[in-house]
């Protein structure tokens, strides 16, 4: 049988995680002297009102690398095999960290397979569900595996932050772009796609970057996921513009995981899967 291993920062649910028995492996945020451990989305609302009072910026950690070893141990001792999903490794030394755990069991090597997913969040679950159903139709690992560097091609996140405070604190911006931004209301509009995160346009206001956003989405968008951080404001409207042009389709709500929180504050976005 093949089982599924991810981090927590792909937004697997409580119930996606019961159904199909995915092992969940958790990054860690500290807050202060508080230190939470990242869960499923239903357990994400309490970091972000702890982080939103909070006047210390949480600072992240990845699992460690006994973490996975044991994780590997079991699928082993039961017989299985595993293809593990981990944040993309432009954001997270993650898959590093489950990579080194194949060399500390036995059999490991050719049993589990580690998935740098170039991804976060809605992104890594879309990876996740259709590698799901490619288990279920009975291809091998391998097969499995190759389907999934295939389809990481097609999934894309864009998002705005609702202030530019979480990127400057976390060194993404300076100090004077910061306040230049914040004083002339100017707000980046990042994308995240195959491991490389960019710039695709400023705008005056997040109200201004709902339609751009909702443009990005390509038309041959399979699956589509209207997402919020720490309770954006604008996460309603965006679901309602999104619903607009895409009629036919049901727009899915997702929440950030805390981990990119972290480093953006709030913010308003898309994401999906061609």
């Amino acid at each position: 049988m093949i089982k599924i291993i991810t981090d927590s920062t792909l937004s697997v649910s409580k119930e996606m995680r019961d159904k199909y028995d995915i092992k969940i492996i958790s990054l860690k945020i500290n807050l202060g002297d508080e230190e939470y451990v990242e869960g499923t989305p239903d357990t994400y609302q309490e970091f972000y009102d702890k982080m939103l009072a909070s006047s210390e910026f949480p600072k992240t950690t990845q699992p460690s690398v006994q973490e996975f070893a044991d994780a590997y141990q079991k699928v082993i001792d039961d017989g299985n095999e595993a293809i593990v999903f981990c944040i993309g490794s432009a954001l997270s030394g993650t898959s590093n960290g489950a990579t080194t755990a194949l060399s500390l069991v036995e059999g490991a090597n050719q049993k589990i397979s580690v998935v740098d997913t170039q991804s976060c969040s809605q992104m890594g679950l879309a990876l996740i569900e259709e590698a799901i159903k490619d288990i279920e139709s009975g291809l091998t690992r391998e097969q499995v595996v190759e389907n999934i560097y295939n389809n990481i091609k097609k999934v894309e996140i864009c998002f705005c932050p609702d202030n530019l405070e979480y990127l400057r604190r976390g060194g993404r911006l300076s100090k004077v772009s910061a306040k230049i931004g914040e004083i002339l209301k100017i707000k980046p509009i990042l994308s995240f796609r195959e491991n490389t995160l960019v710039c695709v346009r400023k705008v005056l206001g997040v109200a201004k970057a709902i339609p751009f956003l909702v443009a990005r989405v390509p038309e041959t968008a399979k699956k589509i996921y209207a997402c919020c951080a720490a309770g954006s404001k604008y996460f309603a409207e965006i679901q309602e513009k999104l619903k607009e042009r895409f009629p036919n389709h049901t727009i899915l709500q997702g929440l950030i995981c805390p981990v990119v929180t972290s480093h953006v504050g709030p913010a308003v976005g898309v994401a999906w899967m061609e």
